[in-house]
């Protein structure tokens, strides 16, 4: 019964004054001297493809380090699991950052800069503004059948055809 000496029982947690009164630091609360911020564009439709991202312009912007896309990323890796079995990479499988969202939300490109704000803008220039110099993200929907459709293979079914 030792091991449950809490069950049934009126418990306050050490940290529970901090954080009724705000005063609990968190992992956000923290800074240090030399620390990037990071921002992810994500994408505004549920299936799309990217034909161009232009980072030169913000890039050159002071504050901001590095910009992140999708072609700059490792392809996914096999695996090797417990029992000494090598587990087939998916290569369309899921991808931190992708050229070809296949759903609202998906990260397009990460900006590392300074500063929160100075990331955050960035993220919403290329959000507002595709086609502009700063960050040319086209984004173009993808019709069933279409010239740009992706060419998934597997499990997935015609139902248009159907009848």
């Amino acid at each position: 019964m030792a091991e449950h000496k809490l069950v049934g029982q009126n418990y306050t947690t050490p940290d529970l004054v901090a954080k009724v009164t705000g005063k609990a630091k968190y992992a956000e609360d923290f800074r240090a001297d030399g620390m990037l911020f990071c921002k992810l564009l994500l994408s505004p439709m549920p299936h799309a493809r990217v034909r161009n991202i232009d980072t030169r312009a913000a890039l050159a912007m002071p504050g901001v380090k590095a910009i992140l896309t999708a072609d700059e990323l490792p392809p996914p890796a096999n695996s090797i699991n417990d029992n000494g079995n090598v587990i087939l990479a998916n290569p369309r499988g899921y991808q931190a950052l992708t050229m070809e969202p296949l759903f609202q939300g998906q990260p397009i490109l990460a900006v590392a800069a300074v500063d929160e704000h100075l990331a955050d803008a960035v993220v919403n220039v290329a959000a507002r503004h595709p086609g502009r110099d700063s960050l040319d993200a086209r984004v173009e929907r993808l019709q069933h059948g279409g010239m740009h459709a992706p060419d998934f293979v597997g499990n997935l079914a015609d139902h248009h055809g159907a009848s």
